[in-house]
């Protein structure tokens, strides 16, 4: 199934451990970029989370964000330090009574708290085991959501390509008929040249023969229209083969239709011709602007 780059999933569970909620959102991107917002109390976790999404996750970039509201406890101890706050307190003492200061008036605990290193904090993970589990738990449920809406995107964007690829089968077949009798109508044509020019002298294929050949050379795109079936038909069977991550390939696919449609206009004058590879650039290039939101 075709999938959209740009979806959003959110879940939220309850657990002896408390309560637990993670929201996953994409966008765009060439390849695979996850960021990841945990609690600091579960940052150790933070590679496992990654891991989790890119076992999913082809391309994109993806943004993880998981709160937590723990109930009787936390994976994280909290500790005074104590002889640091006993040698500030001192030497704010020190302060005061050089200043003058009337004792403790303007000594606080406040002004403590405002020191780096007075609280210290150490992750806590006797039961490593129970928070990694609830937290693969709701991460899962989160990519279930998340993938669910990528499924729903890409099946609108694939009912878009289908179409426009089903356009662009027409158009080549209509240039294809257009450009048959080519070669055959230059010929004619260099004959009645000749003709006007030196009366008589039509009788001489050697040079009407030169004159085909060099033209077909010029104009024949027949490998180009053969090479643009096969592309529309590589295209068309990669949505529809149910492979996941076929963003990349579909791109290069559309680089080589583009090229045999460069081709082709540079090879024909005709103006109906003309036409319709100007119409064909423009599919192509609506394309080539969705598959860029395909992972």
């Amino acid at each position: 199934m075709l999938k959209s780059m740009t979806a959003y999933g959110r879940t939220s569970i309850s657990s002896p451990l408390g309560r637990f909620v993670a929201e996953i959102q994409s966008v765009n991107r060439k390849y695979l970029e996850v960021n990841v917002h945990l609690p600091s109390e579960l940052s150790f976790f933070e590679t496992d989370v990654r891991k989790w999404i890119a076992s999913k996750v082809n391309r994109g970039k993806v943004t993880v964000k998981i709160s937590a509201k723990f109930e009787n406890e936390i994976p994280l101890s909290v500790s005074p330090n104590l002889l640091l706050a006993r040698q500030l307190w001192s030497a704010w003492s020190e302060i005061a009574k050089d200043l003058k200061l009337e004792g403790g008036e303007s000594l606080s605990l406040e002004m403590l708290t405002k020191e780096a290193g007075i609280i210290t904090y150490q992750e806590e993970l006797e039961d490593e085991g129970k928070y990694r589990a609830v937290l693969s738990q709701v991460v899962s449920e989160a990519l279930e959501a998340f993938d669910e809406m990528k499924g729903k995107e890409g099946g609108t964007i694939q009912e878009d390509f289908l179409k426009r690829l089903s356009d662009l089968k027409t158009m080549i077949s209509k240039i294809e008929k257009l450009t048959e009798g080519n070669v055959k109508r230059y010929r004619e044509k260099i004959k009645k040249q000749i003709e006007e020019v030196l009366p008589g002298a039509v009788d001489n294929e050697d040079r009407i023969l030169r004159e085909i050949c060099l033209f077909a050379d010029k104009v024949d795109i027949s490998e180009e229209i053969t090479r643009f079936h096969s592309h529309i038909d590589q295209f068309s069977q990669l949505l529809q083969g149910g492979t996941e991550g076929i963003g990349k390939t579909l791109e290069f696919i559309l680089q080589e239709l583009q090229r045999e449609t460069n081709t082709i206009g540079s090879k024909t004058s005709e103006i109906e011709t003309s036409k319709l590879v100007v119409e064909m650039k423009s599919e192509i290039e609506k394309i080539r602007e969705q598959v860029q939101n395909v992972e």
